[in-house]
């Protein structure tokens, strides 16, 4: 085994040793501590609710899809749950008019409906404050949210054979 993780990990240092060293030592962060929340993390001793904004950690990830420690509105999870189905934020308001981004009323923020995923709780860092308190939701967002998801993730009608 331990000659398996070296030749994986050789191999990763060729590849980013042939891209530019910014990105690079970003990945190469980033897989040291996605190691170190895999195999020594915690759950958050804070509870997690539904409809409420919480610090993620998203890490760096491939093409388009959401990176770094940002804002994300937990969609659905339970209290025994491992995990939990967020929607990233933007820390600031996009207003860039796209369809499936909604400007939230109450914080300077774009929820991005289209970047839906599932993550572990040990990427959840600290909830969001404002003013010292928890930030959820409003109804207005609540409505044009759900508004998005149906549109973007309802299953289309099955062809006829």
């Amino acid at each position: 085994m331990n000659d398996e993780i070296h030749n994986n990990i050789n191999d990763i240092k060729n590849i980013l040793n042939s891209i530019n060293s910014t990105d690079a030592i970003e990945f190469s962060k980033w897989t040291k501590e996605k190691a170190n929340l895999r195999y020594n993390g915690q759950l958050p001793k804070f509870p997690i609710y539904n409809n409420f904004i919480y610090w993620c950690n998203l890490g760096i990830n491939v093409g388009s899809e959401q990176n770094k420690l940002r804002p994300v509105l937990i969609l659905k999870t339970s209290k025994n749950s491992p995990i939990c189905t967020i929607l990233p934020l933007t820390t600031k308001r996009l207003n860039d008019q796209f369809w499936f981004h909604i400007d939230m009323e109450e914080i300077d923020s774009t929820v991005l409906v289209e970047q839906l995923k599932v993550v572990s709780k040990l990427r959840i860092t600290d909830p969001y404050r404002k003013k010292g308190q928890l930030v959820s939701i409003s109804q207005i967002d609540w409505n044009n949210i759900n508004s998005q998801l149906e549109s973007i993730y309802r299953l289309r009608p099955l062809k006829s054979k």
